[in-house]
């Protein structure tokens, strides 16, 4: 492994290209790369099928124990922390970062499993356009056992920095569906016997204590002001909500989403 750790004396180095930070927000998406801050996060990148750019550590005894598969694979690049910092403008890295390769644009028909359980539950995310929240999001349906994340156009980038470190990683452990057509993707999952489930803020929706899950069912969470748009409302099977008390109107989505998938995936399991 010795001949991959590359010393760097100048954060404007060429290979480094990745880990600017305007980078990130002009280029990563079209560029198809994104990166991961913190021995947590770089670790769970090493442990996941992600493929791997390159490392960049502060010092090499940063430099992270390699799975056999990984070892060999590609660059790691120390650098000081004072010039990284100057690379990317803080100190969230904690000495050490990943580049890593972002998954090919899915299906939602190649992101389920090809046998799917008799109890499937896709959560579908439309117009998240806070990156802590999505990352939260992201973690709680990774934890709760969904099968499935289907994000519509407008979501937050799940793969960018705010989000990775959010979801903790857990980005590297759901199928997450990118949808070029969030319409036609719900009608893709109603064919395949998906029941869709709204998440809304009405009286005259079915209080979640009262709701029974279908065997396969998408629970779509809107965005943090509005809600669902009433195009997408109208496609859906079903519409629920959280009763509350003392006067409050809603929750955080994060928060809710939650609670809809701890009903939909172990209350009703």
């Amino acid at each position: 492994m010795s001949e991959n750790i590359i010393s760097i004396d100048s954060p404007a180095d060429p290979q480094l290209l990745r880990y600017q930070r305007e980078f990130e927000r002009k280029s990563h998406m079209r560029d198809g790369y994104f990166v991961a801050e913190s021995q947590f996060l770089v670790q769970r990148l090493l442990d996941s099928d992600f493929l791997i750019e390159s490392i960049l550590v502060d010092g090499v005894e940063k430099i992270p124990q390699l799975p056999p598969q990984r070892q060999g694979t590609f660059p790691i690049y120390v650098l000081s922390r004072a010039d990284i910092k100057q690379l990317v403008g803080y100190n969230f890295h904690r000495g050490i970062m990943a580049c890593g390769k972002r998954p090919a644009r899915a299906s939602i028909e190649q992101a389920l499993p090809a046998a799917m359980p008799g109890n499937a539950t896709v959560l579908a995310a439309s117009k998240i356009g806070d990156f802590e929240n999505l990352g939260a999001i992201i973690r709680t349906a990774c934890a709760f056992g969904a099968d499935a994340i289907l994000l519509d156009d407008g979501c937050a980038d799940p793969f960018s920095r705010r989000s990775l470190r959010v979801s903790t990683g857990h980005a590297f452990k759901i199928p997450i569906v990118e949808s070029a057509d969030f319409a036609a993707d719900l009608a893709k999952l109603k064919s395949l016997g998906f029941e869709s489930f709204a998440t809304v803020l009405s009286e005259s929706a079915t209080p979640l204590a009262e709701v029974t899950r279908a065997q396969r069912s998408v629970l779509l969470m809107g965005n943090e002001g509005y809600g669902l748009e009433d195009d997408t409302l109208a496609r859906c099977d079903h519409q629920i909500t959280l009763p509350m008390q003392r006067g409050s109107d809603s929750l955080n989505v994060a928060m809710a989403t939650g609670i809809f998938l701890y009903h939909f995936c172990y209350l009703q399991a």
